[in-house]
């Protein structure tokens, strides 16, 4: 049981997150970064305070918000997103087991903060993604995470394997072939990417949008690529078209 100072700077504290919390959502940062910090300053010694380490996701993420990509590179700005950074880390380095879905959104936002938009330092990102996978190592999400920080930095054998990953370990969620896909598409594979959607379509053989992504797959592939020669543009209308009339006859009135 607290007394004395640490149960009155624990009420302190409590008074200022729930004031931060309104301005919060009021969108009013600046204000809610201000309740946050007086709330984290009246904690930061105390290990007993277990709701005490949400306080540090939502002033990182207060300072997150405050940021504006289109002024990078001004110091009063940048230092906004530095802010954000250190809390993150604090948040997913506080947050329990019972705290897991704050913990991986600390991360999540923890890893966005080094894209391009922001720090621009997918070396950081790595680390705390490979972090994510070993916390929760059946989340497909964490495999995105990392295919796409691969594939940003050219590492495209490393990159399907990570998008191969998230299907194993999720072979139901559709997601996890229309990821591998568009990254397939990206890399010029047609062949693989319409064999991802195909191995979609056979877990969701009564989905009939599985069958019409397929079929906008060939006419883009039919449409937009001018090396193709009429014969090649014409097997591809023709597949599109076997897709598309499978998708309408699991749905006739079907877009």
């Amino acid at each position: 049981t607290l007394t004395g100072c640490g149960y009155m700077n624990q009420v302190r504290a409590m008074k200022a997150f729930k004031d931060g919390n309104k301005a919060y959502a009021a969108s009013d940062w600046r204000a809610a970064a201000a309740k946050y910090e007086e709330a984290s300053q009246l904690t930061a010694n105390d290990p007993t305070c277990e709701w005490c380490p949400a306080i540090y996701f939502y002033l990182g993420n207060s300072y997150d918000n405050m940021y504006r990509p289109a002024r990078k590179g001004e110091p009063a700005n940048d230092a906004l997103m530095q802010k954000a950074v250190d809390n993150y880390k604090l948040a997913s380095e506080k947050l329990t087991e019972e705290s897991q879905p704050k913990r991986s959104l600390a991360l999540d936002f923890l890893v966005a903060a080094y894209g391009p938009d922001k720090l621009a330092d997918p070396t950081q990102a790595e680390p705390v993604v490979q972090r994510m996978i070993q916390l929760a190592p059946n989340e497909p999400t964490n495999y995105y995470w990392m295919g796409n920080l691969y594939g940003d930095q050219g590492r495209y054998e490393e990159a399907e394997a990570r998008f191969n990953k998230a299907i194993e370990v999720r072979p139901t969620e559709p997601q996890g072939y229309l990821v591998l896909a568009g990254f397939h598409n990206r890399q010029g594979n047609f062949d693989g990417a319409i064999e991802a959607l195909q191995s979609r379509a056979e877990r969701e053989p009564n989905n009939p949008e599985a069958f019409y992504t397929i079929s906008t797959f060939h006419w883009e592939k039919a449409y937009r690529d001018f090396s193709l020669s009429d014969g090649e543009k014409m097997k591809h209308v023709q597949a599109g078209l076997t897709a598309v009339d499978k998708a309408i006859s699991l749905n006739n009135p079907y877009m």
